[in-house]
């Protein structure tokens, strides 16, 4: 009797469902066919839960066993997928009937569309890296008469900050696959620029002129001003990293038991409005000199570059640390000069001497405004 009950209830169960039991499939069984909406395969899983194993994959028109010992009523339907057993695949992607060949809908390509571009952006985005050494482009566009966009991302569609005429100049700072990240020294934003309207310049960001036993180091800092001093003797600038209003740049020894030097350029807007550090009153630079005895202990001293801009220096007194730390201030720009001993130099000291130098490097200091 109990068999005859569970015959009767699948067969209500098939009929409600209005799913055919062909005459070749075995009983209790039914043939169905994958639809999706995208056109593309569903999972087959363990067991009737989205966090289960998936055990095989079924394409769109693929037809499948459906095997009706199994309610479903759950969302899941239950298949019978070859050697692995039981599989359950999610009930809205099974029809009772083969589906035609997969033709989007105009709906769906565009979600398709816009997907493949997001894809290709976030490809994009993952082969970035920096410019060590930023340089000069010069936008390029197909036609005389022409422009380039320069975009807030590295794809087509992403919005644009502006149209760029033929020549304008631009700073690369970083790059992708097929695209420059760049800053505007006209406005000071960063964007992107496709790679194939553009032309490099042999201009550098960095550059250096012979200057008799010296080399002369000019830094542009975003546009603002250019920022020139006579290098150490044996010592190279080099911009480690550039973004939006920060700089780091090192200055290099040839010999590396020397001291390592590095060079900080900073906006920080509650000093937007001072032009140089000598315009702080004695409570402006008590506050300065508290940041840095809180960190360390220091003594502080004050000495004047050639060019009227008074400079703070920190110097460490404590045993744990050996190092010199020198700031300027112009335009709301910290300029931050700091030396360390050389972590392959036999000692971890810094002499008289060569602090003597890391404060001539400073003393040296030219600001010049650029002309916009």
């Amino acid at each position: 009797m109990k068999k005859i009950l569970a015959a009767a209830l699948i067969l209500c169960l098939m009929a409600a469902l209005a799913v055919p039991a062909l005459a070749d499939t075995p009983w209790g069984t039914s043939i169905m066919y994958v639809k999706t909406e995208n056109g593309k395969s569903v999972n087959v899983r363990s067991s009737p839960n989205l966090g289960d194993n998936v055990i095989g994959s079924a394409a769109y028109g693929h037809e499948v066993l459906v095997d009706w010992s199994y309610a479903g009523n759950d969302g899941w339907t239950k298949v019978v997928w070859g050697s692995m057993g039981d599989g359950y695949i999610m009930s809205r992607y099974l029809v009772d009937y083969k589906p035609g060949p997969y033709t989007p809908s105009k709906e769906q390509k565009e979600k398709d569309d816009a997907k493949a571009e997001l894809a290709k952006l976030n490809k994009e985005l993952a082969s970035e890296k920096a410019i060590a050494e930023p340089f000069y482009i010069a936008a390029r566009p197909s036609r005389a008469t022409g422009w380039v966009n320069f975009r807030i991302g590295p794809s087509t569609t992403t919005s644009r900050i502006r149209s760029l005429d033929g020549g304008k100049e631009l700073i690369a700072i970083g790059e992708t696959t097929n695209w420059y990240k760049a800053r505007d020294p006209e406005t000071d934003k960063v964007g992107y620029i496709s790679k194939n309207y553009v032309t490099k310049l042999a201009k550098k960001y960095v550059t250096e002129t012979s200057d008799g036993t010296q080399k002369l180091g000019t830094l542009n800092v975003n546009g603002a001003f250019d920022l020139s001093c006579k290098l150490p003797e044996g010592y190279s600038l080099q911009v480690v990293n550039m973004n939006g209003s920060k700089i780091v740049a090192s200055v290099l020894p040839a010999d590396m038991t020397r001291p390592q030097m590095y060079l900080s350029i900073a906006y920080d807007e509650t000093y937007g409005a001072v032009e140089r550090m000598n315009d702080l009153t004695a409570e402006d630079l008590a506050i300065l000199e508290a940041t840095y005895q809180d960190m360390n202990q220091v003594e502080i001293s004050y000495k004047e570059t050639g060019h009227g801009t008074k400079l703070l220096i920190a110097r460490e007194t404590g045993s744990d640390t050996d190092f010199v730390d020198i700031l300027a201030i112009y335009k709301g720009y910290f300029i931050e000069f700091n030396m360390t001993p050389n972590p392959k130099a036999a000692t971890q000291t810094l002499t008289d001497a060569q602090i003597q130098m890391c404060v001539d490097f400073l003393t040296d200091l030219d600001f010049v405004p650029v002309q916009k």
